[in-house]
């Protein structure tokens, strides 16, 4: 069900971004066209197509993300979302993984554009040996590197996850009231952000008035091989996960206990 669920959040947002990439795509090889032709009028007004192009992307990426749940279930639209014979788990589901995807389609396809943008700027043989070199010298095995990099995108994972679960929160919390919906989900998401950075501010002063965090610097200098940095990447991930199910238990308890659609 959650794949049938997808399915149709994909279709819905291709059609719109579908166009949006490939126009991205195309300007930023027309423009490497044009300077390799030596037309560098055109080409500078294509860089600031495909500039604008990227801004769009990012922007329209957040709005759709907001707008495909806000729609979908916290307005009238929600009667029939609420009423289909599945769990409100797999709802929330659904809408999660579909923005993250379409988190991570927004942000290769930019990469992907900027590096051919930059192409002729860059040394690719210079940064490949650079590449080659950093691997050569660290100071750890082959599968230690594979361990920290599977740290590293699960703490990648889990901070976009937190990051499209925080919305979410924020606009169920909305229907706490009957008036106001979209000034009552950004303040929400302003109060549930101040307190996270206040938490951590505290957090942040009692570590350094205990002298924690000097001890912490101490262990880094002073262990070998990666332990710490796992060790590191193990809290970070914790935490990112924690928010995770926060955000997320928020956002089922208003839909399936405090549904109040507009």
């Amino acid at each position: 069900m959650l794949g049938k669920l997808m399915k149709y959040e994909f279709m819905a947002i291709g059609r719109v971004f579908l166009p949006l990439f490939g126009a991205l795509i195309a300007t930023v090889l027309v423009n490497r066209l044009l300077g390799a032709l030596g037309m560098q009028t055109p080409a500078r007004i294509l860089i600031v197509v495909s500039v604008m192009l990227m801004v769009g992307i990012a922007v329209i990426t957040l709005v759709l993300v907001l707008q495909r749940f806000w729609t979908n279930l916290l307005s009238s639209e929600g009667y029939l979302m609420m009423t289909l014979p599945v769990s409100t788990d797999w709802i929330i589901l659904s809408k999660q993984f579909t923005a993250a995807v379409l988190y991570a389609a927004s942000t290769v396809a930019v990469t992907i554009s900027i590096l051919i943008l930059a192409g002729t700027q860059i040394n690719w043989a210079e940064a490949a040996e650079a590449i080659g070199n950093f691997f050569r010298m660290a100071p750890f095995t082959p599968a230690q590197m594979a361990l920290l990099a599977a740290h590293a995108l699960v703490a990648v994972v889990l901070s976009m996850f937190a990051g499209i679960l925080i919305l979410y929160a924020s606009m169920s919390l909305s229907m706490l009231i009957n008036k106001h919906r979209w000034l009552a989900a950004l303040g929400a998401y302003f109060a549930i952000s101040t307190a996270l950075q206040i938490i951590t501010s505290v957090v942040a002063s009692i570590g350094a008035v205990s002298g924690l965090f000097d001890r912490i610097g101490n262990i880094f200098l002073n262990s070998p091989g990666p332990g710490v940095i796992h060790l590191v990447f193990l809290i970070v991930n914790v935490i990112g996960a924690m928010l995770c199910v926060a955000f997320y238990a928020i956002t089922r308890y208003m839909l399936k206990n405090r549904l109040n659609l507009q």
